[in-house]
């Protein structure tokens, strides 16, 4: 399964859910994908971030999250 943290550069609130989730114990099942190159992932997600993504089931989880939350997305909770 993967998770894909798409986030953005100098965004205080990515800053904050990737502490959150390293701090959860979560940092090694999640890709980061900074969007700020990809023009197609900034219309999708620009305004979004930071946000968590299942790859394989579609579902996602935009700011504000917990790490249970994250957990539950991962198919872990």
């Amino acid at each position: 399964m993967g998770l894909i943290f798409y986030t953005r550069e100098d965004c205080s609130l990515c800053d904050k859910a990737w502490k959150l989730i390293t701090l959860g114990g979560l940092s090694g099942r999640i890709e980061g994908v900074n969007i700020d190159s990809d023009l197609d992932l900034i219309q999708r997600y620009g305004d979004q971030v930071p946000v968590i993504l299942n790859d394989q089931t579609g579902e996602k989880l935009t700011w504000p999250f917990t790490a249970s939350q994250v957990r539950e997305l991962a198919g872990l909770d």
